[in-house]
């Protein structure tokens, strides 16, 4: 790990991404980067499981970078294709490095965010405005890997077209794929928190949910059913309760017969 690409990736992203369209020194370049991005986003995943605590601080800070290295694989041949569809020249190995040191940077930039994180967790925010915080902090990131990825393609409006669909196929895969691999802050309400809960919905249902509990509007799920009056006469007693009780007979007496 070269602490001078770290500083240029945080600092120089044109020098960074000039660096990997020349192809020098990618070794270096991506080992330097996967340490960034599997350190930074293991302490923001931590970081996000002390929310809950226990077990779950290990199960985040494992699940977040699995969830940006997935990222990564399905996302950078479509950031090729995307890149020679409108034109573009660039080689599959110089857009998967400069793919990789864009998510390092992102990876950097959430790590930047957990002492923020950390300190509105430990004053009490609440479930809904953790994960909407949570959120913020990854649209930040990503516009910081967004940067240098758009330095990366070249060009001038056709990188801004590609960088824009980039983006979108980026945030798209990474965030179904951190719902796959939920939870990372954990529920107050579950008594135990598996290592990945069962799939329900998708992740942008997920974000309009937590927007609209934020703000304390909640979807009833169960509709309420105003009790009905049930009528004596239609209800017939059981068969057990007919044969131990049978019916009477009544005869009327008449009061002047002897």
């Amino acid at each position: 790990m070269s602490s001078e690409i770290v500083t240029a990736l945080l600092r120089d992203p044109a020098a960074t991404a000039e660096r990997c369209r020349r192809s020098e020194g990618l070794r270096e370049l991506g080992a330097t980067a996967l340490v960034c991005l599997i350190g930074g986003a293991a302490l923001f995943g931590a970081v996000l499981g002390a929310f809950r605590g226990g077990p779950q601080i290990a199960y985040s800070a494992l699940k977040l970078p699995l969830a940006l290295l997935a990222t990564l694989v399905v996302s950078v041949p479509a950031f090729f294709a995307l890149t020679v569809a409108l034109g573009g020249r660039t080689r599959f190995g110089t857009m998967a490095g400069v793919t990789l040191m864009a998510a390092a940077r992102g990876a950097l930039v959430l790590a930047a965010c957990s002492p923020l994180l950390w300190f509105a967790l430990d004053r009490g925010l609440d479930y809904h405005a953790a994960v909407l915080l949570a959120a913020g902090m990854y649209v930040v990131a990503g516009a910081a890997a967004l940067e240098l990825l758009l330095r990366g393609i070249g060009g001038a409006l056709r990188s801004l077209v590609t960088a824009a669909l980039c983006g979108v196929v980026f945030f798209a895969v990474l965030g179904q794929t951190a719902w796959m691999l939920r939870p990372f802050l954990g529920r107050p309400s579950q008594q135990a928190v598996p290592f990945v809960r069962v799939r329900e919905g998708s992740f942008a249902d997920a974000i309009l949910q937590s927007s609209k509990s934020a703000v304390g509007i909640y979807d009833e799920s169960v509709q309420r059913v105003a009790p009905q009056r049930l009528d004596p006469s239609a209800v017939e007693p059981s068969a057990a309760v007919r044969s131990e009780y049978p019916p009477t007979t009544e005869t009327s007496v008449d009061p002047g017969v002897p």
